[in-house]
């Protein structure tokens, strides 16, 4: 009797609604509205898969488009002699990624956007270290370089309808409401910026194109067509709101400075699209990893302190270094991954060392998460005009070249209508 009193006097002071834990009912069960079908069937090679090159694949209009997988396999060298790259060396052959929707404006990000928005998505640290490891494994010997698994990268495209996440992923892109293609455009680097070559008699040249490069598209379709938007309404007259799974991410921005004797900086960000600016993404680098002979790519440093602040209103101040804690307890994973250092300390073989590299996410918005229907969570930043962005704080270096990396992430969907899409924020 007491325990009943008391459940019915919570019941009546407490907001929410009831959900039965004991049977199954309509409050905590869901159902499939429309049978769909996944198929992986979809593939386009690159038309040219060289060094320095560009490819555009497209996908025409036919239903959900979702995830996107470049395969990339290195062309074999003569003998492998004194060549390597790092880890997610896959990663790094992408220089860029251009996307457009129907008959949208172009948009870019970089090889490196890719790869951490990509990370930062993994539901946990094995599957995001499992992303970088099938992104190309370090390779560092002649036998290595012999093993064709190993000069085989699979690297996932982070378009802004999709998510690596299976918990809170993203929806399929619905492409039948487009008259136009998606059309990707896929800039690949430098060969020579990635690959490592040692001195010395005997050292092999470094393959210059792949041997094999293509992209998997996964497609979900209906079982019956009848049940297709476009199909049972005059999209002429109509719009579909797609929301994103994380907001707009603007192509990066990159800040040179020196660090001080105590490792201080101080930046004015620019380049931040007006909008509500829900995160920033922060990443640093040494130009000096990549500007020799070994070549150290997707190696990102975290800095002592860092401080944020918006038209002189401070949103992050982390004098100890605590932003590490939060950056932990707001997302699934820390913001950081296990990746390889490579040496040429005894010419011309090279040597790979696990080492930490962290990123930086300076979160703007509410914290919320939604189980598993992330994508339709409208969470808002802070409104930014016109306005002035400081970045300050220490590196862990003194005295050093650094890059700062900064990626603006604004809350916005995607409007389909007319046979188009467009940003809307």
């Amino acid at each position: 009797m007491q325990a009943e009193i008391a459940l019915n006097v919570q019941q009546s002071i407490r907001p929410g609604h009831c959900i039965d834990t004991f049977y199954s009912g309509q409050e905590n069960s869901m159902k499939q509205c429309h049978a769909t079908v996944l198929d992986n069937r979809f593939f386009q090679s690159l038309q040219a898969p060289q060094s320095n090159s560009s490819s555009t694949i497209t996908f025409n209009p036919n239903e959900g488009l979702q995830e996107v997988i470049l395969t990339l396999t290195l062309a074999a060298p003569a003998t492998g002699v004194g060549l390597a790259v790092p880890l997610g060396w896959g990663y790094s052959l992408l220089r860029r990624i251009g996307y457009r929707y129907g008959s949208s404006q172009l948009y870019y990000i970089t090889g490196a956007q890719n790869l951490i928005q990509t990370l930062s998505l993994c539901e946990d640290s094995g599957k995001k270290q499992q992303m970088l490891y099938l992104g190309g494994q370090a390779m560092t010997s002649a036998s290595d370089w012999s093993d064709q698994a190993k000069r085989t990268a699979y690297v996932y495209l982070r378009l802004p309808h999709s998510s690596p996440a299976l918990s809170g992923g993203a929806l399929p892109f619905p492409s039948d409401i487009l008259t136009a293609p998606i059309q990707l455009q896929l800039d690949l680097a430098d060969f020579t910026q990635v690959i490592s070559v040692s001195s010395g008699a005997g050292v092999d040249t470094p393959p210059t194109n792949c041997s094999f490069a293509q992209v998997n598209f996964s497609q979900v379709t209906m079982q019956d067509a009848g049940d297709l938007v476009a199909r049972r309404f005059d999209m002429s007259k109509h719009a579909l709101t797609i929301p994103l799974p994380e907001g707009w991410t603007q192509e990066e921005v990159q800040f040179r400075f020196p660090s001080g004797d105590d490792g201080s900086f101080s930046l004015s960000l620019t380049g931040c699209k007006a909008g509500d600016l829900k995160k920033l993404r922060v990443w640093f680098t040494i130009p000096a990893d990549t500007a020799g002979a070994v070549k150290n790519t997707n190696l990102y440093y975290a800095p002592s302190s860092i401080r944020f602040a918006i038209n002189g209103l401070i949103y992050l101040d982390s004098a100890g270094g605590s932003y590490l804690l939060s950056n932990v307890i707001r997302r699934r994973t820390p913001p950081t991954v296990t990746t390889t250092r490579l040496a040429n300390s005894a010419p011309p073989a090279f040597s790979a060392t696990a080492t930490p590299s962290t990123w930086v996410e300076i979160d703007l918005g509410t914290p919320y998460t939604i189980g598993n229907t992330g994508e339709v969570a409208l969470i808002h930043g802070v409104p930014v005009m016109n306005s002035v962005l400081n970045l300050t704080g220490n590196m862990p270096i003194g005295n050093q070249d650094f890059v700062a990396h900064v990626e603006y992430v604004l809350n916005c969907s995607w409007m389909a209508s007319r046979g188009s899409a467009e940003f809307v924020f």
